[in-house]
């Protein structure tokens, strides 16, 4: 019998949410010159021609003459100019496009940075919005600013490229149009003076421009726009039924920390999956709980890395545990993982044999699973070394700078408090319970004050004994060798339950810290379900946000008019005035969080949240956090979306009870 050729739903249920928004055209080439601009000029002409309705956001001509020429006859949106710093740019006008809606819309140089004060930071998300309104849009892009991209780019040309496009940009693209010219063609366009002005063309073909340089950047071109076609061509087989051969799934899963050397990492599993057709996963482990919390630099390379891995298209895991191999390889058998790619930091040998390799503990533990252990510089690693300056201004310090200076004070007490005790009666005691009196104050600084408070006790410990019991006393030397095994057991205890009571504590913060958060979910899920008056529930939301999150709160609900405007605040509402109106506005209309702390309207003073349902955006939280790093706190933002989350559907459940309500009371009066 002939088995049955099956739809995957997966698929079909992706294309048909596709339908309704814009469809994305780039013209992609290896780099400027090749003709992408002139490329897309022409196609839009076609489309006109064939009664298309096409306009011209923005065009880059660059001064080249045949690009001004096919710009006749196509429609120009102005370009709206505005001022930074005493100078004027001129950006395209997003607002004037999408009140115009033309059928196909024209915008150059997607990976372009917008200047300071626009809606949004890059060019390709004003191009997002468009597609969200439904206009289809034609780009232009150079193979060096794709995201993954980015090293192997610098490493083949020497330069590092600022400007990038997310991968997902492209891969959500509805056609991509690779622009090719041979090496030689290009390189006479620059003589030509045909790209650039005749100084710059002179010095990009000495730097650039070389033809080692366009041929490898014309091999990646031509492989990401077949792999782009082999992902369209399955993506049909499979929306269609038709039976063919399927590769087996590839699961790639990245060890990322705060380092800066993560970045390269994430991009390695970004090519990696991509080239395999894999499902990949960014995963970070916290062994030393907090410990990101006390120092600024580190938690900024964090939330770095981790918006970088989530724009590439992973999916972020956040775990926590002692062992981080043991934590990496647990998921990675949970998840069915088939790679695992991880950083090698030049530690030195004694690091390693003090610490431990979490690397070599990986690859031995890692039971067929395919290991890529990416070697880093110390400099990529980013391990630091902070001035004494800093460590006074930023709170970046050694273990000694963050202690109270109170356990170094008591220490030497607790040891006079022994020896007043101990000396009248240390004939009777004996030498052995000496010794294991003096451990008393080294596991009460380890269990008070820590690790190195336990460290530096046990070292005064045994000077103390020492000089003051061990033969010959009253000095520093040691009648029998074997008393110095006590000695170095005297630090090893001190090491080992010091770092014992610094993991508790830090664990019993963190537990106590997650279960005051998820008390508070669970108390505000409550109080919105026992009432049923809109004012009450929403009291209750801003200050259940409010104290749990440590910040601002505003909630905002459109009126009659369906306009937004304020209906409850925390009582300390500062912030919001006719530029963060407008922010929430821009929220509400798009149904998309922005503000600060994102790149959608980044300079705004709070963090704006839809408040989304299935029948629609209800509203906007907003909040403007007391401390700024809270904004980098992944956890807390999770927290935030989880409570908007809440408000939404308990909002969306009162308008629905009110307007049951109506009905019945209709129904009624009809009777």
């Amino acid at each position: 019998m002939k088995k049955e050729k099956r739809i995957d739903p997966d698929e079909l249920l992706a294309s048909l949410e596709k339908e309704g928004l814009g469809k994305l055209t780039i013209f992609l080439g290896a780099a400027a010159g090749v003709g992408k601009t002139y490329a897309m000029l022409e196609a839009a002409k076609e489309k006109l021609s064939e009664g298309m309705d096409v306009v011209v956001g923005l065009a880059e001509t660059h001064g080249r003459a045949e690009t001004k020429a096919l710009l006749e006859g196509l429609p120009v949106i102005p370009t709206k100019p505005q001022d930074y710093k005493g100078k004027t740019f001129y950006e395209m006008d997003l607002d004037a496009i999408l009140a115009r809606r033309p059928q196909i819309a024209l915008v150059d140089e997607l990976a372009h940075t917008n200047v300071a004060g626009s809606r949004h930071k890059k060019r390709f998300m004003d191009v997002q919005e468009l597609l969200a309104a439904g206009i289809n849009v034609y780009t232009t892009l150079n193979i060096q600013h794709l995201e993954t991209l980015n090293d192997i780019v610098a490493q083949i040309t020497g330069v590092t490229v600022r400007e990038t496009v997310p991968d997902q940009i492209l891969e959500t693209a509805f056609q991509i149009q690779l622009i090719d010219i041979p090496p030689e063609e290009l390189i006479q366009r620059l003589k030509d003076g045909k790209v650039y002005v005749a100084g710059q063309a002179t010095e990009a073909l000495k730097n650039f421009f070389r033809p080692g340089n366009i041929n490898a950047l014309r091999e990646l071109a031509l492989r990401y726009t077949a792999k782009k076609v082999d992902r369209q061509l399955e993506s049909y087989m499979r929306v269609h039924g038709i039976a063919g051969p399927w590769p087996t799934g590839e699961k790639v899963l990245v060890c990322i920390s705060a380092s800066p050397f993560s970045a390269k990492l994430i991009r390695v599993a970004k090519r990696m999956a991509a080239s395999q057709n894999a499902e990949w996963f960014a995963v970070h482990v916290e062994p030393h709980l907090h410990r990101l919390s006390g120092n600024e630099a580190d938690r900024d390379s964090m939330a770095k890395n981790l918006r970088l891995a989530e724009q590439l298209g992973a999916e972020i895991i956040g775990l926590t545990g002692d062992d981080i191999a043991e934590e990496i390889l647990h998921l990675a058998a949970k998840r069915n993982v088939s790679q695992i790619i991880i950083g090698k930091p030049e530690h030195t040998r004694f690091w390693t044999f003090v610490h431990g390799s979490v690397v070599d503990k990986v690859i031995r533990h890692s039971q067929g699973i395919s290991i890529h252990v990416i070697p880093g510089s110390q400099q990529e690693t980013g391990q630091r070394n902070y001035p004494a300056e800093r460590v006074k201004k930023k709170g970046i310090s050694p273990q000694l700078v963050h202690s109270s200076s109170v356990p170094y004070i008591l220490a030497p007490l607790l040891m006079t408090l022994m020896i007043s005790i101990i000396t009248p009666i240390s004939s009777f005691l004996g030498i052995v319970n000496i010794s294991m009196l003096f451990l008393l104050p080294v596991l009460i600084s380890a269990a008070r004050w820590g690790r190195l408070p336990a460290v530096i006790t046990a070292a005064m410990g045994a000077i103390t004994l020492d000089f003051f019991f061990v033969p010959p006393i009253f000095t520093f030397t040691v009648a029998d060798i074997r008393y110095v095994l006590s000695f170095a057991i005297f630090m090893l205890v001190g090491i080992i339950t010091g770092t014992l009571s610094d993991r508790l504590k830090k664990q019993i913060n963190y537990s106590r810290q997650r279960e005051n958060r998820v008390s508070a979910l669970y108390a505000l899920s409550r109080d919105i379900a026992a009432v049923s008056q809109l004012d009450d529930v929403l009291e209750s939301i801003v200050n259940n946000v409010s104290s749990t999150l440590e910040g601002q709160v505003v909630l905002l609900l459109p009126n009659e008019k369906g306009k937004l405007v304020l209906q409850r605040d925390s009582g300390l509402n500062n912030f919001l005035n006719d530029s963060e109106l407008a922010v929430a506005s821009w929220v509400f209309d798009k149904g998309r969080k922005a503000g600060k702390g994102t790149e959608t309207l980044g300079a705004a003073t709070a963090l704006y949240l839809p408040l989304s349902t299935e029948q629609g955006v209800q509203g906007v939280l907003g909040i403007c956090f007391n401390t700024t790093e809270v904004q980098f706190d992944s956890e807390r933002i999770r927290l935030l979306e989880a409570f908007a989350g809440l408000t939404a559907m308990a909002i969306n459940r009162i308008k629905l009870s009110e307007q049951a309500r109506r009905t019945l009371c209709q129904s009624h009066s009809c009777y």
